[in-house]
């Protein structure tokens, strides 16, 4: 496509150093409006979570083994513009906060190639839990030591 494509970095991120995943807006993901269903929007942003943790070591098996995994609590998307078939995107996120014991949360933002434009911002709270009681329980460390890096300041 252009340089963005290739240097998704030289994008306007609102924030510096996003991990990023490219998507394209498919022919069955547009709704009766001709645009794409706002339920897609939430399936990305999670796509590109799991896909962040697992790049710094922490994968959906990683979350079985130890027994604890960080699940959404809430979600909140603001579409800004709309996207249709073949539209190429670009999705941005980043841990913008975590309190090391429970809590943390991510952001999202997705930019649209061709213009360049922000379509969507988005957030996420994520919360700590044991997987087989289903009760919040304390990051383990592990956690801790894999998204504190990557934080924003």
């Amino acid at each position: 496509m252009g340089i963005s494509e290739d240097k998704p970095d030289q994008l306007n991120w609102d924030y510096p150093n996003p991990y990023t995943m490219k998507v394209q807006v498919l022919p069955e993901e547009i709704d009766q409006l001709g645009h794409a269903n706002n339920r897609v929007y939430l399936n990305w942003i999670m796509t590109v979570a799991y896909a962040h943790s697992e790049s710094l070591g922490l994968s959906v098996d990683d979350y079985l083994d130890i027994g604890v995994a960080m699940v959404a609590k809430r979600h909140e998307l603001n579409y800004i513009a709309a996207t249709f078939a073949n539209d190429d995107l670009i999705i941005g996120t980043w841990i913008a906060t975590n309190d090391y014991r429970f809590n943390s949360k991510r952001k999202y933002q997705i930019i649209r190639l061709a213009d360049e434009k922000t379509v969507l911002r988005a957030e996420t709270d994520w919360v700590s839990m044991n997987i087989q009681n289903g009760k919040p329980q304390r990051m383990p460390e592990v956690f801790i030591h894999r998204y504190q890096p990557t934080i924003l300041p």
